[in-house]
């Protein structure tokens, strides 16, 4: 279910004198942080209409406890466990696989925070990039629990006690600490449901995306402007595509949309950890067409919106973010692997004839020599001072100023506001907002994206998955995605401003 969809569904639902109250119980899902904190306040908002929030879990972590802490009533089903141990987040080493069976990778790169290649290289984690992620950590996990203290009402020493402690405790000791309402068997919750219910047993239930698809498309003033919604969701690579951010895909939506004389201004979200460099600039000189055409551009941070994914927003009229959002990481690099050792080993051979002395450069069966690396790094480093302009110019930033906070270094959003590379807290509505003011709109609609067919990875995905809360089907479906963007990605071979890391936060 597409974010705008549910949150539109729960700001109906506040309004709506037919729904009385919202019951949530299983897992929350693979929603990111930032999307949790956007669906967290169309929750607070259902509340503040004098409206109930019921939710029933059979275990806590921390996640579900963000989206359980707006409830009015929270339950827990027996012999639960109640886990707030902290955030931690993974990463694994292949240096010395990669030498067992005779590969090389060979790499350039521009930052001391850009550590994408690291896993190829090292055998652990490098003390900058340790400290990157202990940082980025630390400010996620203190906006969860604040958060969840917040709502709850409760002191955040009360979270952070467990932390720091044991980790984890019984559902019964987090019911006597205040932390959760009560304990209760399902038919218990289904009695209290019923009790509560003007219309008593049997009443009256419809799922949020059922709700949601019920809702008719707000009418369009044709007096009024319009403010055009665009997604960049995924990683960014080359050419044509219908899923992740296909450059010449992207571009050619936000170019369409500075043709028509309907569109007043853009909202562009983006959900990204980067890609290309080359696609990642493709865009982003749509976007400035785009502002030179007078139509105000306003960026929406997801999730992640980082490297690439901030390369593509650099130069956005207005940037918003959600203080857990993960944004930054400027910085770029190559990464060129090589298979003689393992060619080698199992008894192959190859020969090349070639035209030029550098005709196979970028072949696989050989290293690359260190005048085609110091080539490389030469290119690496012209797009690198390429994006330190880019963002300079679009933050209004010297170019020195930008290389303090750049070196691929990752940032939460809330550090990204006091360092300048976003401009304030918001939702996607909110962007919406500031860019019909930027265009000077009073009367406008919002135009959201023509919805794609989903691909076969998602159907039979969705079809396995939707339902299921194991643990291990969920880490499945995250690994199937991962292996699908691998082709897109042109193997790993080429400069990209990318996330230092696919970070999994447990």
């Amino acid at each position: 279910m597409a974010l705008t969809k549910l949150l539109d569904g729960i700001y109906a639902a506040a309004e709506d004198e037919r729904i009385t109250g919202i019951f949530m119980h299983g897992a929350p899902g693979e929603t990111g942080w930032a999307s949790s904190r956007e669906i967290r306040k169309a929750l607070l908002d259902f509340r503040d209409h004098g409206k109930q929030i019921y939710a029933w879990f059979r275990d806590f972590d921390e996640r579900t406890y963000y989206f359980g802490s707006t409830a009015n009533n929270l339950w827990a089903a027996p012999f639960g466990s109640f886990s707030y141990d902290g955030f931690a987040a993974e990463i694994s080493y292949y240096a010395k696989l990669l030498e067992k069976i005779g590969v090389q990778v060979q790499v350039s790169r521009v930052g001391k925070y850009k550590s994408a290649v690291e896993p190829f290289l090292l055998e652990e984690m490098s003390d900058a990039n340790r400290e990157q992620i202990a940082n980025l950590l630390g400010d996620l996990f203190d906006v969860c629990l604040a958060d969840s203290a917040a709502a709850r009402g409760i002191e955040e020493s009360h979270l952070r006690e467990i932390t720091e402690t044991v980790g984890i405790i019984k559902v019964d000791e987090a019911a006597s600490r205040g932390l959760i309402d009560e304990v209760l068997y399902f038919d218990q919750v289904l009695e209290k449901l019923n009790l509560i219910s003007p219309d008593g047993d049997n009443f009256a239930q419809i799922t949020l995306s059922s709700y949601a698809a019920t809702l008719e498309a707000p009418e369009v003033d044709d007096s009024g402007g319009v403010v055009a919604l665009v997604y960049a969701e995924g990683e960014i690579y080359d050419g044509k595509g219908d899923d992740g951010v296909a450059g010449d895909t992207i571009a050619r939506a936000l170019r369409e949309l500075r043709q028509d004389e309907d569109v007043d201004a853009v909202v562009m979200r983006v959900n990204s950890p980067g890609g290309s460099a080359a696609a990642s600039e493709f865009i982003l000189r749509e976007v400035e067409l785009l502002r030179a055409a007078g139509k105000p551009v306003v960026v929406s941070m997801g999730d992640v919106a980082a490297s690439g994914g901030y390369w593509i927003s650099s130069r956005a009229d207005h940037i918003l973010v959600q203080p857990n959002t993960i944004t930054g990481s400027i910085g770029v690099f190559g990464m060129f692997p090589e298979i003689s050792g393992l060619l080698d080993l199992v008894g192959v051979n190859i020969e090349t004839v070639k035209t030029g002395k550098v005709a196979d450069a970028m072949s696989i069966n050989r290293p690359l020599s260190t005048t085609e690396l110091e080539i490389i790094q030469t290119f690496i480093d012209e797009i690198y001072v390429a994006f330190i302009e880019r963002v300079a110019s679009g933050r209004a930033m010297s170019p020195e100023a930008v290389r303090e906070i750049a070196q691929g270094r990752v940032w939460s959003g809330r550090d990204a506001i006091e360092i300048g590379l976003a401009d304030g807290f918001g939702s996607i509505d909110e962007a919406a907002e500031i860019a019909a003011r930027l265009a000077g709109l009073e009367n406008w609609s919002m135009r959201l994206p023509t919805v794609e067919e989903p691909g076969l990875v998602d159907v039979v995905l969705s079809s396995m998955l939707e339902e299921s809360d194991d643990e291990g089907l969920a880490q499945l479906k995250q690994t199937l995605r991962v292996l699908d963007y691998i082709p897109r990605l042109g193997s790993r071979q080429g400069i990209y401003a990318m996330l230092p890391y696919n970070l999994v936060i447990k």
